[in-house]
């Protein structure tokens, strides 16, 4: 299998090269095409990617892989979207991902996407346990496998009543990028939003129980605008409010009553809530590290 992972930047230099390695140093049985989409940065962002291409071309990187290409274009671009949107544009893998230049992959991440994909081909787009951790602190946060009900990923509850869907810890297949209707350069907040919708039309989003990225909090992230991200979900998938003010209040009362996610409580309370709530499956490993399809009971599970 090959990944091809984007990664748009713009005067990234503290952090590129950390995030840079953490995609070239991913180790099992497949191919990586490394795109970096920049956008004219004036920093030393091109210096540094240039650092790593020509590490390549002499081979004194360790590649532990079977294969490593590493590609990069610097061009004015209209935002972060349409960088991507380039930057996919020219890959050529079978696996898709993104990564923003602030963010890191965990050791064992593509190798775990491609173990399930080997066991469960008809995976489409799956979802790892992405950490946080704060701009100058090395104390990293574990996150939680989160539960994706195809519903309301449809109607576009998660990002906006619900949990938001981390992009650093998303994978999908080439050809379900191809499926989609909509332009993601046309936004300059919630592209990843409206790409997860737009998915959604298509397929169930598969969570697997692994850690597999690090989103970095800092200041002067795109994601602090908070009001105009709103505006554009609103464009992209309209409110239902009954339903998203029963999952508003249920997570307030889980936060309010500091309940365990996987407690009983928190499970009478889910099912009686959301009494004709379909089971989802996600993916959990074995004692011996095989991908095993369960269902889950409610909206996360805890990592063994």
């Amino acid at each position: 299998m090959k990944f091809s992972i984007v990664t748009p930047v713009y005067n990234g230099e503290k952090y590129i090269a950390q995030t840079i390695e953490s995609v070239l140093s991913q180790e099992g049985n497949f191919e990586i095409e490394y795109i970096i989409q920049d956008g004219g940065s004036t920093d030393n962002t091109l210096f540094i990617i240039k650092k790593y291409e020509e590490m390549i071309k002499k081979n004194t990187f360790p590649i532990k892989c079977h294969s490593v290409e590493l590609k990069y274009c610097s061009e004015k671009d209209s935002g972060m979207y349409d960088a991507i949107n380039k930057g996919f544009g020219k890959a050529t893998g079978e696996i898709f991902a993104y990564i923003n230049s602030d963010d890191l992959y965990l050791p064992g991440a593509f190798y775990s996407v491609v173990k399930i994909l080997n066991y469960y081909p008809e995976i489409d787009w799956l979802k790892g346990i992405n950490s946080t951790i704060k701009e100058g602190s090395n104390e990293v946060t574990k996150g939680e496998c989160f539960i994706y009900r195809r519903k309301w990923l449809r109607s576009g509850i998660y990002g906006r009543s619900a949990y938001f869907i981390q992009q650093d810890s998303v994978f999908w297949k080439k050809s379900l990028w191809n499926k989609r209707k909509i332009n993601i350069d046309s936004f300059r907040l919630a592209g990843d939003y409206a790409l997860w919708v737009e998915f959604a039309k298509h397929t169930p989003l598969f969570s697997f129980n692994k850690q597999v990225s690090i989103f970095r909090k800092h200041y002067g992230q795109l994601s602090e605008s908070m009001d105009e991200y709103r505006k554009e979900q609103e464009k992209i998938a309209p409110h239902l409010y009954l339903l998203e003010k029963k999952v508003v209040l249920f997570f307030s009362l889980i936060r309010l009553f500091k309940i365990p996610a996987n407690n009983i409580s928190s499970k009478i309370l889910f099912f009686c809530m959301f009494p004709l709530y379909k089971k989802e499956w996600y993916i959990d490993f074995d004692k011996e590290d095989k991908p095993v399809k369960k269902l889950a009971e409610t909206f996360t599970v805890t990592e063994e």
